[in-house]
């Protein structure tokens, strides 16, 4: 199994190299990969802030690209869920990964930030 970096990712769903995308397109293809999460928060910050592309079109393309590729993601369910937050709703995306875990896997989130706490308590009364 390969561990991937923020850079091939881009290069994939971005397409916008003649030679590294092509490249990663096989890397992705042709070996098992995995992202860590903290990649994955690296390539939504690149796309955000650098290529400024709506949260929406990151969460489609984010979706997207790990439904058709064999890319291990760990918290696979949790992190799917906060890619979806990110979508839908205006905040960080590691204020939405804290919601993907506290909807799937139960976790406990304790916070100060008064949105998050808002979309936790909407989670908690849509599981009650």
């Amino acid at each position: 199994m390969l561990c991937i970096d923020a850079n091939i990712i881009l290069r994939y769903i971005l397409e916008d190299h003649t030679e590294l995308s092509p490249k990663a397109k096989d890397i992705i293809s042709e070996n098992i990969v995995e992202t860590p999460i903290e990649v994955l928060c690296e390539v939504v910050f690149v796309l955000t802030r650098i290529y400024n592309i709506a949260r929406k079109d990151i969460a489609d393309t984010l979706l997207d690209f790990y439904e058709s590729t064999n890319c291990i993601l760990p918290h696979r369910e949790a992190v799917i869920k906060g890619i979806e937050y990110f979508g839908n709703q205006n905040l960080d995306f590691v204020d939405c990964l804290l919601a993907g875990y506290y909807e799937t896997e139960n976790t406990a989130i304790q916070t100060f930030d008064t949105k998050l706490e808002k979309l936790l308590e909407i989670i908690a009364k849509t599981k009650d």
